[in-house]
């Protein structure tokens, strides 16, 4: 059978925190599960937000080198570290993507793809229609699917 639906190719336990994981809960969570991001969810299971790797790396770089990327080739050696060490306990609410775009299990995988393509992102929380978590799917879901089909 060919997959038609995010249901038929989501992924039904995606790695979550809340939004009150520290940074290093949320780092040690993506090592664990070998992702690269982390879905955000509530005591009441709806989606608060997603923590990609790229937030993290963002989150790293403080704001004056974000304003001027020169500056980077006159830090010390350990002011990656420094910064991290500083981040660490930091709630990952301050640094989370907070506006996240969903798809529900019944949606069609063309209506999946149309929003990772759109929005450049690489994971889409699946959802129920209160909102609360079904599971996920990212690009590589999506490739598996795209293979399947081409039935390689």
């Amino acid at each position: 059978m060919v997959a038609q639906l995010v249901s038929d190719i989501m992924r039904k336990v995606p790695a979550t925190l809340p939004s009150s994981a520290s940074l290093k809960d949320a780092v040690r969570a993506m090592k664990e599960t070998k992702a690269n991001g982390i879905i955000v969810v509530e005591k009441d299971g709806k989606v608060s937000g997603i923590l990609s790797s790229w937030d993290v790396i963002q989150v790293i770089v403080p704001d004056y080198l974000e304003e001027d990327r020169h500056l980077s080739a006159f830090e010390s050696g350990d002011t990656f570290a420094a910064r991290i060490i500083e981040l660490a306990n930091e709630p990952i609410s301050s640094f989370m993507t907070k506006v996240v775009h969903t798809v529900h299990p019944e949606d069609s995988l063309m209506r999946a793809a149309t929003i990772l393509s759109e929005s450049q992102i690489r994971q889409l929380p699946v959802v129920h229609s209160d909102g609360t978590l079904a599971g996920y799917l990212n690009r590589t879901d999506m490739k598996l699917a795209i293979a399947d089909i081409l039935g390689v």
